[in-house]
């Protein structure tokens, strides 16, 4: 639900919802993060595996996960929207690329990769009806 208090903030669509790190080493990224900006972390099971979860003084957040096999270390920004399937069209007609099908996250929500036009990469992230906090 896009309109979900979370931390005293309003989600709204069209907002950036959550930046993903990916790194080679994310427990040198995170206590980089912690001691440089200290930025509180904490370590959660996804179902991808390991994802350390992180909160920047002023509220924002977000994830620092381990890279893929032949992925470079890099940053993806998830914006909210209301309706996955229909902002997935809206991207493909208006010229985006789609990298990544519809993931599901229980709990949580759903989201894709793709590519708008001129090379950068974002997500789509809509909440979970039961979206856990």
């Amino acid at each position: 639900m896009c309109a979900a208090k979370k931390a005293g903030q309003r989600r709204v669509a069209g907002m950036l919802a959550h930046t993903e790190l990916s790194s080679t080493d994310p427990e040198a990224t995170r206590k980089f993060l912690k001691k440089v900006f200290r930025w509180s972390t904490e370590s959660v099971k996804a179902p991808s595996g390991r994802l350390i979860r992180y909160s920047t003084p002023g509220g924002t957040g977000g994830s620092i996960r381990q890279t893929g096999p032949n992925e470079s270390p890099g940053v993806v920004n998830y914006v909210l929207v209301e309706d996955i399937e229909t902002v997935a069209k809206m991207i493909k007609r208006s010229g985006g690329e789609m990298i990544m099908p519809i993931v599901d996250v229980p709990h949580m929500g759903r989201f894709f990769w793709f590519k708008v036009p001129g090379g950068p990469v974002l997500a789509a992230w809509q909440d979970a009806e039961d979206r856990e906090a």
